[in-house]
């Protein structure tokens, strides 16, 4: 999958809801329309994704970091929402001047608050999507991420236990670890959540899949699991030693 259309299928959950990215619900179904593949210039998916105002910082971080010229790098994108060896060359300062550079402004944080986040963070923080969502928190004041939308905005995983269909809709039910008000991985449960087939073309009982606000994201490899897995509780560790909850 290229990183564009990665970028996108983690995008999605997200502009579907009206957070982090322009409030025009056309964008859903060119989303989907990119997706399904239909022929959508590339040049307004760019744009686009632009303008998702919570991961693109991060995706030119990232790329910068490591010598790469294209943001929108699969290896980039992925090391952002799943994590990979990519975020080891991110070094902190550079992190916390990018959260004061691109997360402050109209519309965003206070010029005040974003320094005082970026002074705030973990010392071994890494720009991973649990880091912005569990350490940042939302930076367009369309949501307050707190409480249950935490475990929601993160990325999840989930083993596939049972496929359903429900009001004419497909879901999925999933075992996975909740966070917990203590930033720990809680004992595992059962969840219902939503499957696009445009997203997760195929799902079968015992396959791994992440999930972004309760919506089926992408089909997990086994080095793609490890490292969401790894880089999740990396930044619950920072926070524990910061002894913050939420």
């Amino acid at each position: 999958m290229s990183g564009l259309k990665l970028a996108v299928l983690y995008s999605f959950p997200a502009f579907k809801l009206g957070f982090c990215g322009p409030e025009e619900k056309s964008v859903t179904r060119v989303f989907l329309n990119y997706l399904a593949g239909k022929k959508i210039s590339e040049k307004r998916i760019i744009k686009i994704l632009k303008n998702f105002k919570g991961a693109f910082p991060y995706y030119k971080l990232i790329a910068k970091s490591n010598g790469i010229k294209d943001p929108f790098n699969e290896k980039v994108v992925k090391a952002y929402w799943i994590g990979s060896s990519l975020l080891e060359k991110v070094k902190v300062d550079d992190l916390r001047q990018m959260i004061i550079k691109d997360f402050s402004g109209p519309g965003l944080l206070s010029k005040e608050i974003a320094c005082k986040k970026a002074k705030e963070i973990p010392v071994n923080s890494k720009p991973h999507h649990s880091f912005h969502v569990l350490v940042i928190g939302s930076v367009t004041r369309e949501i307050v991420l707190k409480g249950k939308f935490l475990d929601l905005c993160r990325i999840n995983w989930g083993k596939v236990r049972k496929l359903k269909v429900k009001n004419e809709k497909l879901k999925i039910v999933v075992e996975y670890q909740p966070l917990t008000k203590k930033f720990r991985l809680g004992k595992p449960i059962k969840k219902e959540i939503f499957w696009d087939k445009v997203l997760v073309p195929e799902i079968r009982v015992g396959d791994w899949v992440s999930f972004h606000w309760n919506l089926a994201t992408e089909k997990l490899k086994k080095r793609d699991l490890k490292n969401l897995k790894k880089y999740t509780r990396m930044t619950l560790r920072g926070l524990a030693e910061t002894k913050k909850a939420f």
